[in-house]
């Protein structure tokens, strides 16, 4: 499974006390828009989580919102709602962002 960020940027204080929550919870569920042409997981949150998850091997859960007509998801530290159309529009333009692979293998 291949996801790409929303976004490149991250904390690495922040991404240490999220692997450490991780160790106790478990895999983190991520929302996330499957792009079939790119064959991969366009993730809309959880940029540490992803990153945490991927160095502690673990493999996030999908929460697929692909048919969702609008999505809550965190934008700036805030909790907004999103068109579905407006968030395909900002998707698209984070193709070369940061991909990370996950093993699916059972």
């Amino acid at each position: 499974m291949n996801m790409i960020l929303f976004h490149n940027d991250y904390d690495k204080e922040h991404l240490e006390e999220v692997k450490s929550e991780m160790k106790v919870l478990g895999a983190p569920t991520i929302k996330a828009v499957y792009d079939e042409c790119y064959g991969t997981w366009f993730a809309v949150e959880g940029c540490h989580r992803i990153r945490a998850a991927k160095e502690l091997g673990l493999t996030p859960i999908i929460e697929d919102v692909t048919n969702q007509e609008t999505v809550a998801m965190q934008l700036n530290d805030e909790t907004v709602e999103m068109e579905m159309a407006e968030l395909l529009e900002i998707l698209e333009r984070c193709i070369n962002n940061t991909s990370i692979s996950f093993n699916t293998e059972d």
